[in-house]
């Protein structure tokens, strides 16, 4: 990952692929794990709940969304080659009859009407340019009461990081409006902060919010 420039990063952060994929899902379950872990517990999955996470990438935080009795899981991803890691790990884990993979872009989810109970995207709105189409689709698969769980990188942090210089930052602001034009009401903001180094070596303070917005 360290041997990547910045464009071609921002690449495979978009879109894993071709021989660097599996390494960059890995790397991304490293650099997001704390921020996974706080998202889900803010998302709260309930016994017989139907979980969907959008850009799962190999679905390695898939059985923490599983530990309710009875809790399904499915996530949508564009990348063929984190579905085929994913649904192998799934396997491997115990989890095929209860939790997939499926292909496909957020722009256009390939679920049923109401058919979700609970819904997480974790640091995915970069690859959104216009948020209500996305929002649009997710307000439609989810029922009604039905929970969303965002979190991304506050735009001032993003700012600092090279690879970012092409992603769509969104304002915490902004992003809460979107919601509730797409018929969501938020319930509850939380501001992740942690210490970490970056591919290039530097130690920086990372800034990420978690939103929770309920269909109306």
């Amino acid at each position: 990952m360290s041997m990547l420039d910045a464009r071609t990063l921002a690449a495979q952060l978009r879109h894993p692929h071709g021989e660097a994929a599996l390494a960059v899902g890995e790397s991304m379950n490293r650099s997001n794990g704390e921020l996974n872990r706080a998202a889900i517990t803010l998302l709260a999955v309930a016994p017989g709940e139907q979980v969907l996470e959008i850009g799962p990438g190999n679905a390695a935080y898939a059985p923490l969304l599983l530990q309710a009795d009875g809790s399904r899981y499915l996530g949508i991803e564009l990348s063929t080659a984190m579905v085929d890691a994913g649904n192998h790990h799934l396997a491997g884990a115990g989890l095929a009859d209860r939790a997939a993979l499926r292909h496909g872009d957020a722009h256009a989810l390939p679920v049923a009407d109401a058919s979700v109970d609970a819904a997480l995207a974790v640091n995915t709105l970069y690859f959104w340019p216009n948020l209500a189409p996305v929002l649009g689709e997710l307000a439609r698969v989810l029922c009604r009461g039905g929970r969303l769980c965002l979190a991304f990188g506050d735009a001032g942090f993003m700012r600092s990081l090279p690879f970012a210089a092409d992603f769509q930052l969104h304002e915490l602001d902004a992003v809460e409006l979107a919601l509730r034009v797409s018929g969501f009401n938020v319930s509850a903001w939380r501001s992740h902060r942690e210490t970490a180094t970056g591919n290039d070596g530097q130690s920086r303070d990372k800034h990420f919010h978690l939103l929770l917005a309920h269909r109306r």
